[in-house]
């Protein structure tokens, strides 16, 4: 067997072996593009891997962080859809709300500008505008622990802001599948 073929062969095992590993993490119709993002990723990165004690635990860590990567990228991708979601609804007042996750959605803003002054910056940085909390704590001058801190205390706030003014029924996952508001004068605020 010449050098080639012996390239060959080892590449496709890694390959294969990295497939795998990623289709145990992310759906299988994004499979492809996360194997794309890691190996551009280890390209870009190999002086750092080849100075690594563990090459195969280095490959392995790149790709968790490229996993993670995805769902952060995927989760503002629905935030957004959810805002524009939000806006179309509240232009055409007369339109339903999609479901209920969406309908509560429209209560999210305001409860979350009614909270105090640095819990309501922090959460309308973080979970409405996207931003990481990194970016959020520079554009509020605070350390990254503040800022972690400030989301926290600020999610624990409005969470019980929300189970005051709202029955919330969730399924296995954690995903809102309907609410019943308790008291129409206290929510929204």
């Amino acid at each position: 067997m010449g050098n080639d073929d012996m390239n060959d062969v080892v590449w496709l095992e890694f390959h294969k072996k990295l497939c795998a590993y990623v289709s145990r993490r992310v759906n299988s119709s994004a499979v492809d593009d996360v194997v794309s993002d890691i190996l551009l990723r280890l390209v870009r990165s190999q002086t750092q891997m080849e100075g690594a004690k563990s090459p195969v635990a280095w490959v392995y860590r790149v790709a968790a962080n490229v996993i993670t990567d995805h769902y952060r990228s995927s989760a503002r991708e629905k935030r957004l859809l959810e805002e524009v979601i939000l806006e179309d609804t509240i232009k055409n007042m007369s339109v339903e709300p999609v479901n209920s996750a969406s309908s509560l959605a429209q209560c999210l803003v305001p409860m979350i500008k009614s909270l105090s002054a640095p819990y309501d910056q922090a959460l309308m940085l973080t979970e409405i505008k996207g931003c990481s909390q990194i970016d959020a704590s520079k554009q509020l001058g605070l350390s990254v622990s503040g800022m972690k801190s400030r989301v926290q205390r600020g999610r624990q706030k409005l969470k019980e802001k929300l189970t005051r003014c709202c029955d919330i029924e969730t399924n296995q996952r954690g995903n809102i599948i309907d609410y019943k508001t308790r008291d129409v004068s206290t929510c929204c605020t």
